[in-house]
């Protein structure tokens, strides 16, 4: 933070195979966050992903919810869904 110069830090990452329903809630809300980004942007890079992909895993993802954001999400995706079918 207190450099004017930047330098470029390289690691290798090693692929550990591990399938996706074995990742934690974190990771796989996390996971709806991103594709329901790229719903929003209509980004090419958003495949055959839809609102109801976004929903199903952010509801089976959605975990202890101390504060109520993932619900919140969830909801905000249900009202982008309701917005996008018209």
């Amino acid at each position: 933070p207190t450099g004017s110069k930047s330098i470029l830090i390289t690691r290798n990452l090693l692929d550990q195979q591990t399938s996706f329903s074995a990742t934690s809630n974190d990771f796989r809300f996390s996971a709806a966050v991103a594709t329901f980004g790229l719903l929003l942007r209509d980004s090419k890079h958003k495949e055959d992903a839809t609102y109801d992909m976004v929903l199903k895993l952010a509801k089976e993802a959605q975990g202890k919810d101390t504060h109520g954001y993932r619900a919140e999400f969830i909801r905000m995706v249900e009202l982008s869904e309701l917005k996008a079918s018209k």
